[in-house]
């Protein structure tokens, strides 16, 4: 299925939409905040020419269909305050979830409700049989966020992902189509 690139999704808060070059200053100053961890993927990212090469990724797999990422504003004010993505990885139905907010947004309920409509997306939109999502073990806020989201415990995984070679444990979190509530946020508990 291809999401026409001017199609955007609403929460209560938020407005989900495409990935646009508008977005690179924002997104830069998420990505080197002191407070963004050092030890994720994006978080590695330095220069604008980098966050660039990030957005214009995202726009490929877009228009290809195999990765939605959607920069997510404040409806109050239309600051770019994150992203979240679903992409199917290769065993169709089963969509990966990923996102962040910027450092300055945490705490305020946004990652929670941005990911719970993504989920609904997911399995609204895509017909997503599985969502799964991973976050580093000592991520203690994005493992919250996730248990909100209905998602239930997997696995722990000692080489989620790597950052200069080192492995990064993460746990491993799905959530099926016969577990889901569509816009049903849950009580969080830690594995």
């Amino acid at each position: 299925m291809r999401i026409p690139v001017d199609d955007y999704l609403e929460t209560t808060r938020c407005l989900l939409r495409y990935p646009l070059m508008r977005d690179t200053e924002r997104l830069l100053s998420a990505f080197t905040a002191d407070a963004f961890p050092g030890d994720v993927p994006l978080g590695q990212i330095t220069s604008v020419e980098q966050v660039r090469d990030w957005i214009e990724g995202c726009q490929r797999r877009w228009l290809d269909g195999i990765s939605y990422t959607w920069t997510a504003e404040r409806k109050s004010d239309r600051e770019v305050i994150g992203q979240a993505s679903v992409a199917e990885p290769g065993d169709p139905g089963v969509w990966s979830l990923a996102y962040w907010t910027h450092p300055d947004c945490w705490g305020q309920g946004y990652a929670t409700e941005i990911l719970q409509r993504i989920i609904d997306f997911a399995f609204e939109t895509l017909g997503a049989r599985c969502v799964w999502a991973a976050a580093a073990t000592q991520n203690e806020a994005s493992l919250r966020v996730l248990q909100k989201g209905g998602l239930h415990f997997l696995r722990t995984n000692p080489d989620g992902y790597r950052i200069h070679q080192r492995p990064i444990e993460t746990y491993e979190y799905e959530l099926t189509r016969a577990q889901w509530t569509p816009g049903i946020l849950k009580t969080p508990r830690l594995p």
